[in-house]
């Protein structure tokens, strides 16, 4: 059986006074200690979450950039195609109508020869005609 005497009262006031001394000297510092490391936790959790969103945010921005940069890609070489297309046309029709012109001139040079020799030929005709004659006739006409 318990005795109620006043050992349970000294008992009694060692037990508090060491709960109050252990809370101002080892409770509170080790709660503090611990609400520090927490608040330092979510305070690095909450960096990291930032940064990741920063990370999405710049792979977005670079996406978007690499994209833009494809397409004045894309548009620089198609226009660079048109022009070259464009140039090669004109090349080859220029071409065309130069050689169109030396044709031409050939054909006239050679109608201007053809001319030239047919009056030579229709001057002569009598004098072949003669040579000619006398050959089938051994005759000298």
């Amino acid at each position: 059986m318990i005795e109620l005497n006043a050992t349970l009262l000294i008992q009694w006031c060692i037990f508090v006074s060491l709960m109050i001394f252990l809370n101002y000297f080892l409770f509170k510092p080790v709660l503090r200690i611990i609400d520090a490391r927490k608040a330092k936790v979510e305070g690095t959790f909450a960096g990291a979450r930032d940064l990741q969103e920063q990370a999405g945010k710049n792979q977005k921005d670079y996406e978007a950039r690499l994209a833009a940069a494809k397409e004045d890609l894309f548009a620089r070489t198609s226009a660079m195609r048109e022009r070259a297309a464009k140039e090669s046309r004109e090349l080859m029709e220029k071409a065309r109508e130069e050689a169109q012109a030396q044709v031409d001139s050939t054909r006239d040079r050679v109608r201007q020869d053809i001319e030239v020799v047919r009056k030579e030929l229709i001057s002569n005709v009598d004098g072949f005609a003669r040579e000619i004659a006398a050959k089938v006739l051994d005759k000298k006409i």
